[in-house]
């Protein structure tokens, strides 16, 4: 549902001694664990379980399977597999930061936008119910072939959902949010509405204050956004002092006539002033996802 390449904007390891020998301790915690980690995944030790993703060579079927690289480029314009577990790994520490409980501790969760699992395949041994929903079949033919614990759902823009009422306890949505035109976003957070059960949690990402700033201070954050530098010098006023909601549409793949596709940048008091009229907001972790996209956590009534 989604290309999600901007979240690459701090991705980049960290180079201290300090950091070096962090991990050098969490993948001797994680090698010694291997036996039980490669049979529980996520519902094991869950740092040892980071670790083993991130693994030069993990055990066979220890870790679920890496997409091919056409299909990984295009949903997240990464092609190494090291990168692409490298991301699943940031973005299920950055979950679990914001989250009140273990993951896997969730009955239903579903997975809004995702794509070919970069985040889905972090939930190896997830023992409830896991939903990967997404508008594009080509991503969900290769989920629903390979990764086990994954149920793939295919999804129509702008039209409701295909699941029931109430269904789950739990959403994540990384880089949908970030790309909707305002319309098609109330939308989804209708839907989400409706087929989330009372006190389900949601952490969906978006390009908050904090992305708007590095886009406009960093040059290397501007050209990977690919946007005109007119229509984001007018946002400025828009997100600091008034509407709070800015999209700019762009042109490629996923946009046509059902679905526009663009860079949508949301500010905290939009979320405040609009999104509660969905849920309750909870938390907004700004820049949780690589110092560059906020998580908003919400909470169903």
């Amino acid at each position: 549902m989604s290309i999600e390449a901007e979240t690459m904007a701090g991705s980049q390891s960290d180079g201290t001694a300090a950091g070096e020998r962090a991990d050098d301790e969490v993948g001797a915690r994680a090698q010694a664990a291997a036996p039980a980690t490669v049979a529980s995944g996520i519902a094991g030790d869950f740092d040892a379980w980071l670790a083993l993703n991130l693994a030069e060579a993990a055990p066979e079927g220890a870790i679920a399977p890496f997409p091919p690289e056409e299909l990984m480029h295009n949903t997240t314009g990464l092609t190494a597999t090291r990168d692409f577990a490298s991301h699943g790994v940031d973005f299920l520490r950055a979950l679990q930061a914001l989250s009140p409980v273990p993951l896997a501790s969730y009955r239903s969760l579903l997975d809004f936008g995702v794509g070919v699992g970069r985040l889905a395949r972090m939930f190896h041994g997830f023992s409830g119910r896991y939903v990967g929903m997404d508008v594009d079949a080509r991503h969900l033919d290769w989920v629903g072939q390979n990764l086990a614990h994954v149920e793939p759902v295919l999804s129509v823009p702008r039209e409701p959902l295909p699941v029931a009422d109430g269904s789950f306890d739990a959403v994540v949505s990384i880089s949908v949010f970030s790309h909707l035109n305002e319309q098609d976003q109330l939308f989804y957070l209708q839907e989400l509405r409706r087929v989330c059960a009372p006190g389900a949690l949601l952490f969906l990402s978006i390009h908050g204050d904090r992305a708007f700033a590095r886009a406009r201070t960093e040059a290397r954050i501007f050209e990977m956004l690919s946007i005109p530098e007119p229509e984001l010098a007018a946002a400025q006023p828009v997100m600091e002092d008034g509407h709070g909601y800015v999209f700019i549409r762009q042109e490629g793949h996923l946009t046509s006539a059902a679905y526009e596709y663009g860079i949508t940048f949301i500010s905290a008091a939009y979320v405040h002033a609009e999104w509660s009229h969905f849920f309750d907001v909870v938390a907004i972790g700004s820049g949780a996802l690589h110092d560059f996209q906020d998580v908003v956590v919400l909470r169903a009534r």
